[in-house]
Order: C-alpha cells, then sequence, then structure tokens
C-alpha cells in the first residue's frame, strides 16, 4: 500500500469524504426542520409550564416562554433566511438557554435536566454537517462544566421546583429522551439512503 493510499484509508476510517446536498436532500432536510421543531417544541413549552406552575418566582417562566417562542420560529428563519444552518443555531441556541436557566433555578450542576445538552450536538448535525457538530460538542461540554464552576462557586440558588413538578420533569426527562433517540435515529437511517449511492466529493 502507498503512502497516498495509507493516508486515503486512514483518512476515511472513521468519516467518509464530504458529500454535498443535493435538492432532495435540501427538501427533506426542510422538512425534517419542522418535525423536529414541533418534537422538541413540545418538550420545550412543557417545561416552560412546570416553570410557570411548578417553580417559585417568574424568572424561570418568562425564559421559558421567550426561548421557547424563538426556538418555534426556527422554520420561519429558515424560509427567511434561506440557510439550514441560521435556522438550527436558531433551535439549539434557544434550547441551550433554556435548559441552562431551568438546570441553574432547579439544582444546578445536579439537576437532571442538563443531561439535554447531549441532544443539541445530534440536532445540529442531522441539520447541518459534522463540523457543525463537532462544535456543538465542544460548546455542550463547555455549558456542562461551566454549571459545575457555577456551583462550586456558591452562585446557584436553591432549588424552588415543587415535587410534583420534579417528577413531572423526570417524566419528561426519560420519555423525553427514549422518544427523541428512537425519532432521532429513524432520521439517521433515512438520510443514509439520500447519501448512500451518492459519489464522494459531490
Amino acid at each position: 500500500m502507498t503512502t497516498h493510499d495509507s493516508q486515503g484509508y486512514w483518512g476515511s476510517f472513521l468519516f467518509s469524504a464530504a458529500v454535498a446536498d443535493d435538492s432532495m436532500t435540501i427538501r427533506y432536510k426542510s422538512r425534517l426542520l419542522v418535525l423536529i421543531t414541533l418534537i422538541t417544541g413540545l418538550l420545550m413549552w412543557t417545561y416552560s409550564f412546570i416553570s410557570i406552575f411548578f417553580v417559585q418566582g417568574r424568572t424561570l417562566g418568562m425564559i421559558g416562554v421567550i426561548c421557547s417562542t424563538i426556538h418555534l420560529l426556527s422554520p420561519v428563519v429558515y424560509r427567511l433566511s434561506r440557510s439550514m444552518t441560521v435556522a438550527a443555531y436558531n433551535m439549539v441556541v434557544a434550547g441551550m438557554a433554556f435548559q441552562f436557566s431551568f438546570s441553574f433555578f432547579t439544582g444546578g450542576f445536579y439537576a437532571p435536566t442538563l443531561i439535554w445538552f447531549a441532544v443539541l450536538p445530534l440536532i445540529v448535525g442531522l441539520l447541518t454537517n459534522r463540523a457543525h457538530a463537532a462544535l456543538w460538542t465542544l460548546i455542550s461540554a463547555t455549558a456542562y462544566v461551566g454549571m459545575f464552576f457555577l456551583q462550586e462557586a456558591g452562585w446557584v440558588p436553591e432549588s424552588t421546583l415543587s415535587e410534583l413538578g420534579r417528577t413531572l420533569t423526570q417524566f419528561m426527562i426519560g420519555l423525553g429522551l427514549i422518544g427523541l433517540v428512537g425519532g432521532f435515529t429513524l432520521f439517521f437511517l433515512e438520510l443514509s439512503y439520500f447519501y448512500y449511492h451518492k459519489p464522494k466529493g459531490s
């Protein structure tokens, strides 16, 4: 095996060569954007409901409504910008802002809702490409570690989430993750059909 062949082998051992999205793939991703917005929007608005009725104070509820509204507008952002990257970032930035805030007010580093950070790179990767997925892996990890330092510094307030709210939150985490991971797996498999027979580098 020549040096060039060896480099090509190891270069494609984990990642395939870049494949450009054609018009059919772009249309599928636009429909996928709407579907992901609806699925994750249901979670966002449910957490907003919990924030309003089961957490003391109005701050978290207001953050939830604002972030959930911005998140819901992601398909509109795509329609106006014609950029899937802009629309995907609109979605995940709003999601991260709310989940970081929800965790901050309901337990900080020990709040189970921090696990939602793991879903953000998955959403970005589905809608854009691996470079953005890698970037959001770093961003999510940084936010997670950042919450730890806020906790250690004593800046995280005591949780005011009620017992019923805690129960609802736990259900949302368990059932929500099962639904999202299952759904995203199907989406990935569907996307693979679009790429499977396309020539590399096209």
